[in-house]
């Protein structure tokens, strides 16, 4: 969260032009995503049930609020409706991600 704060105080004019911001806001919230999850599952695979999952996500998902109001403070930055849905899109795949492999994990586990 204070790397997200942090990037999102650049001024508009000082960031690199060469990428397409909705995929790393995806790429970043799905990392956040999974960091929120690991705590709320007991850092156990085993632990990820949907209240831990979607309480990942809505943490993710106020955590890009508050990111598209602090970027309404930076010069040469405001905030984007369509930022926010990647945040979201993306804290939501990677705790989705994390949940089909502690569905694998399991049902191998089962069978051992």
């Amino acid at each position: 969260m204070g790397l997200i704060f942090f990037v999102s105080s650049v001024p508009g004019d000082q960031l690199p032009g060469h990428f397409w911001d909705k995929l790393v806001h995806l790429l970043v919230y799905a990392g956040l995503g999974v960091l929120f999850l690991v705590p709320l599952a007991d850092a156990r695979l085993s632990g990820v049930t949907v209240k831990a999952a979607a309480t990942a996500v809505l943490l993710s998902v106020l955590d890009g609020v508050f990111d598209e109001v602090h970027q309404s403070f930076t010069p040469g930055r405001s905030p984007d409706a369509r930022d926010l849905f990647a945040d979201a899109l993306g804290a939501a795949l990677g705790v989705a991600g994390v949940w089909l492999l502690s569905a694998i994990v399991t049902r191998l586990r089962g069978r051992s």
